[in-house]
């Protein structure tokens, strides 16, 4: 059975992404709808991180921590001792993402531009951009884990942050 009891931590930079959340959720859906879709916006972020983590537990990685800061949700884990499953980990937050573009996009009024929020987020997560979760699959399939061999500016980097 897994068991997965992973401390949330709200730094305080966190509430500045609930801000904007909320601040896009009015863009998308008008004053009347705006925190509601912030809240399923947020809830997209916390549910690829919530891939991350539920793969990371049950190839028995250790997860010691998740949240919420400026820069976007995230995680903080023990590395995988086998490359393939950093990929299996790393890849399972853009597909959380991508999965739930079919049952959100039923949602009355709002399903379209949750669908397209999250389709956004599932595939900006898999280019390889520095500290994204398509670098870190691109760096495994390549034989490294180390940050230098794609990006010499990146050597300092923790790849099992996942932030």
């Amino acid at each position: 059975m897994l068991r997965l009891k992973v401390p949330f931590r709200m730094h305080r930079t966190g509430w500045f992404l609930v801000l904007f959340c909320v601040i896009l959720g009015i863009r998308i859906g008008g004053w009347q709808l705006g925190l509601p879709v912030g809240a399923l916006l947020l809830a997209s972020l916390l549910l690829h991180e919530a891939g991350h983590m539920l793969t990371a537990t049950f190839l028995r990685v250790p997860v010691r921590e998740f949240g919420l800061k400026l820069g976007g949700a995230y995680n903080r884990r023990a590395y995988a001792t086998r490359r393939r499953d950093e990929i299996l980990i790393a890849a399972s937050g853009p597909l959380t993402n991508l999965l739930l573009i079919a049952p959100v996009i039923f949602v009355p009024r709002l399903g379209p531009q949750l669908a397209t929020c999250n389709l956004v987020l599932g595939v900006v997560n898999l280019l390889p951009l520095p500290s994204s979760d398509g670098l870190r699959i691109l760096r495994n399939l390549w034989g490294s884990t180390k940050p230098s061999v794609l990006n010499p500016a990146l050597s300092q980097v923790n790849l099992a942050s996942q932030e």
